[in-house]
């Protein structure tokens, strides 16, 4: 539930304060309250059990779309506490995570202690490829991975994400997205307050055909979209104005 304080847009297109989104992250990265891990970064924080029925039914649902092969090479932007490391590290990829937040780093490297065939790193989106570099490590990857991102992403750093994002992939790649869209059309929260998150909250919710057109622009032309859809079953959802929406491509 939300308040009228912030500003509230739909249809016009206004940019985020990424201050604000960082904030938002660093706070929530210290709560020591939230009834599971899962909600760090699926939220539902009055509802725990939602938060891991979600997390179950996604890897469930997205892991038989992909072929995840031991050995192969995953990089997770936004991976927030390294919710998907746990999956892919199990079936023995290797993986790399990164996140604009240090104090999710710190939860995902708590989150996946067990696991060696792991890297993570703290860096925005816009400045991946930079972090990459600086730690050395190997591109292109097999798998790629974008998780609720790109709406903490104003327009000109979207565009520019996804032009980073396909220069890491490698000849033959499998690439994850998945976003909370905008049933209607685009709606962006900027600084509203959250009752159930208890934080001031910023996010742009794209239309859903906003998102296929731009990934159309950037991928058709060497890969193929091969899955869309809902992700989650109705039971899970309880949201009217926006929905998880995911896409798959493949080359």
């Amino acid at each position: 539930m939300e308040s009228e304080m912030g500003d509230r847009i739909t249809g016009s297109r206004v940019d985020l304060d990424y201050k604000d989104v960082q904030r938002f992250f660093d706070t929530r990265g210290e709560n020591k309250q939230l009834g599971s891990k899962y909600n760090y970064v699926l939220y539902q924080d009055d509802c725990p059990e939602l938060a891991v029925k979600r997390d179950l039914q996604e890897k469930e649902k997205i892991s038989q779309m992909l072929s995840l092969e031991c050995g192969q090479r995953v990089l997770d932007i936004g991976c927030g506490i390294g919710r998907w490391g746990e999956y892919l590290l199990e079936k023995g990829l290797y993986y790399v995570g990164i996140d604009g937040s240090p104090k999710m780093i710190e939860r995902a490297c708590e989150n996946l202690k067990d696991y060696v065939e792991k890297k993570l790193i703290v860096g925005v989106f816009q400045e991946f490829l930079d972090r990459l570099r600086e730690q050395g490590e190997e591109m292109p990857f097999d798998k790629v991975f974008v998780n609720g991102v790109f709406m903490y992403l104003n327009d000109k750093d979207y565009v520019q994400a996804l032009k980073d994002i396909h220069s890491v992939c490698a000849g033959h790649c499998e690439l994850y997205i998945k976003e909370s869209m905008g049933v209607e059309g685009r709606l962006t929260l900027n600084q509203i307050y959250s009752e159930s998150l208890t934080q001031d909250y910023s996010a742009i919710y794209r239309s859903i055909e906003e998102y296929r057109e731009s990934l159309k622009r950037e991928f058709a032309g060497d890969f193929r979209m091969v899955a869309e859809g809902q992700l989650f079953a109705d039971d899970l959802t309880n949201r009217k104005e926006t929905t998880d929406y995911y896409f798959i491509w493949k080359r």
